[in-house]
């Protein structure tokens, strides 16, 4: 078990400096195990390591012994702007700055006797990373500079062999999550004709904060061929606390700097709800012999919980906010081929995965579109039995050019492009 701490040690080490970026729709992150992203993410019905804990804890039945596995994924996305008529208008240009988001995963199984398995695994399986270039110029700075949502997930399932054919699964998530927002706050120059003075920074941030959830799983193995799997994973509302500071800008006019002072909020504590979604994910595996296995999974989000951002100022309610966003829900379709092969094994797979923000919540804060994907991955085992198993991924992600079509809510028109690209590895070992 000192493998299992040390990989639990660089788990923890590696969160402490995580961003948290979206890959999936909205702020989802599926990078949860390089053979399963090798294959497009379609791993519900034949995953056979221990990132079964997230993909399906229900075939956790199905490996033998005791299992660890430890890695992660870095994700590397761009996104750029271009504005139109009537802000911020024809000419504008932005970016966010390159960044690169590690995503550290562990996992640990056991199966007990010949019928029972227990799993404990910490992932993030929904994350935000936004920061602007040049936030004292960019032109939706009223909006947002810089945005973080950080998820830390814990889980714990426990599967049972029902027949030899069927395995269930129930298990519970410990979900802590924090959220900062930074942008500026504007007010009319006086005598009117639209001008705007810059009057403040705002920088809105909680605290860790736990929320409660819970997730079911499905495994059916009828015959050598085939294989079927489903899993539920619930809500998580997670109520954060944290704080608002406000830092007052001066301006070239004296007489609104004294409005401003004697109106700006005092620094205070803030309260929100943060909001992760349900998801029901179901796959089907054809096995054609011992070496090849094709598989296609259907994931459903549901992202409608996605209503709102509500800000709650504890000293100034008469400053409280509601960011409204009404998201949709969405579907994910992934295909993914497996092909074993003596001494290695490579795979690839492609996705498919609808927007959940409808056009009016296009924003700089998440500028949510569809997208395409496709991975290649490769796998290895190493030592007697090949307890030791190493696997890689790469994908790269196409996200379709989405356009404020003049009906944004935060009245910022424009068309935003994302590109992302992201690899993985991960360490396994069994005894």
């Amino acid at each position: 078990m000192k493998c299992a701490r040390y990989l639990a040690a660089l788990v923890v080490a590696g969160w402490a400096m995580l961003p948290a970026p979206a890959h999936a729709a909205a702020y989802g992150i599926y990078e949860q195990g390089a053979a399963v992203l090798g294959m497009g993410g379609a791993g519900t019905a034949s995953v056979h390591d221990p990132s079964a804990l997230f993909f399906n804890p229900a075939a956790m039945t199905r490996l033998t012994g005791t299992q660890v596995q430890g890695g992660g994924s870095l994700l590397m996305p761009f996104t750029s702007f271009a504005g139109i008529s009537p802000y911020p208008g024809y000419g504008t240009t932005e970016e966010m700055e390159a960044q690169k988001f590690p995503l550290p995963t562990f996992y640990l199984t056991h199966h007990y006797g010949e019928k029972s398995a227990l799993g404990i695994g910490v992932n993030s399986p929904f994350g935000l990373g936004v920061d602007w270039k040049n936030p004292d110029t960019f032109s939706g700075r009223y909006i947002v500079t810089k945005a973080d949502l950080r998820v830390i997930n814990a889980s714990a399932s426990a599967a049972y062999l029902v027949n030899p054919k069927l395995s269930i699964a129930f298990g519970g998530n410990l979900t802590w999550a924090k959220v900062a927002l930074h942008n500026r706050s504007f007010t009319p120059a006086p005598g009117g004709g639209g001008g705007q003075f810059e009057v403040a920074k705002v920088d809105l941030e909680s605290d860790y904060t736990p929320g409660y959830g819970w997730n079911l799983a499905l495994s059916l193995v009828p015959n050598k061929s085939w294989t079927f799997g489903a899993t539920y994973r619930s809500k998580v509302l997670v109520f954060a606390h944290g704080n608002a500071d406000f830092t007052q800008i001066q301006t070239v006019n004296a007489t609104v700097n004294a409005a401003v002072a004697a109106q700006l909020p005092p620094d205070q504590p803030v309260n929100t709800v943060l909001r992760f979604p349900a998801t029901w994910s179901g796959g089907v595996a054809w096995h054609w012999g011992e070496s090849w296995t094709v598989e296609g999974d259907v994931n459903y989000t549901e992202w409608s919980l996605f209503e709102d951002l509500p800000i709650y100022f504890e000293k100034t309610p008469a400053s409280n906010e509601r960011i409204v966003e009404e998201y949709d829900n969405t579907l994910r379709g992934t295909f993914g081929v497996e092909h074993r092969l003596p001494a290695f094994t490579y795979r690839f797979g492609y996705y498919y995965e609808q927007a959940a923000a409808p056009t009016e919540s296009v924003s700089p804060i998440l500028p949510d579109t569809g997208r395409n994907g496709g991975t290649l991955g490769l796998g290895m085992g190493f030592g007697k039995d090949k307890r030791l198993t190493i696997d890689l991924y790469e994908l790269a992600l196409f996200a379709q050019h989405r356009w404020t079509e003049d009906v944004n809510r935060d009245n910022f028109n424009g068309h935003y492009r994302t590109y992302i690209n992201s690899s993985g590895l991960t360490v396994a070992y069994r005894w």
